[in-house]
C-alpha cells in the first residue's frame, strides 16, 4: 500500500544504499579494484537517492572533483528540487478554492459547495460553528449561512 510512510520507508532505503555504495566505491578504488560505475551512482541519485549521494560524497570525500559527474548529480537534484516545488505547489494547494474544500472536508467533514446544496442536504440555515458553515456562503456576514 502507497502511504507516507511506505514512501519514507523507500526514500529512506534508497538514500542509505546510495550512501553505502560511494563509501564502498571510495574503499575499492583505494584499493585499485572492481568499483561501481558512475552511471549506476547517478541512476541511484536520480531515483530519489541524491540526499545519500551528496552525504556520502562529503563524508567519504569521494567524487567531488571528478567533472562532468558533479554537474550531472547536481543537476537531477536541481530537477527533484523543482518537481517537489511543483507537487507542493499545486497538488496540495493551501489556499482557493480545492484548498478550501480540503481544509473545510478535513475539518469537519461536512463542505456544501453553495447554499443550494446546503439546502437539498436539509442543513439550512447554517450557523458559525455548525458543520458545514464558511464565510462564504454568510453572504450578510451575521453568522448565519444559506438564510432564506
Amino acid at each position: 500500500m502507497l502511504n507516507a510512510t511506505n514512501i519514507f520507508l523507500v526514500f529512506l532505503l534508497i538514500n542509505g544504499w546510495t550512501f553505502v555504495l560511494f563509501g564502498w566505491d571510495k574503499i575499492q578504488a583505494e584499493k585499485f579494484q572492481w568499483r561501481v560505475s558512475e552511471a549506476t551512482l547517478l541512476r541511484l541519485a536520480l531515483f530519489g537517492g541524491s540526499l545519500g549521494a551528496y552525504a556520502g560524497r562529503a563524508l567519504f570525500r569521494h567524487k567531488t572533483r571528478k567533472q562532468p559527474f558533479g554537474a550531472r548529480l547536481q543537476a537531477i537534484a536541481m530537477v527533484q528540487l523543482v518537481g517537489l516545488t511543483f507537487v507542493g505547489v499545486f497538488l496540495y494547494p493551501s489556499s482557493g478554492q480545492a484548498g478550501q474544500a480540503a481544509n473545510f472536508a478535513a475539518r469537519d467533514m461536512t463542505y456544501y459547495p453553495n447554499c443550494d446544496g446546503a439546502r437539498d442536504a436539509g442543513a439550512a440555515p447554517i450557523r458559525r460553528g455548525e458543520p458545514g458553515y464558511r464565510g462564504a456562503l454568510d453572504a450578510d456576514h451575521d453568522g448565519i449561512a444559506c438564510e432564506p
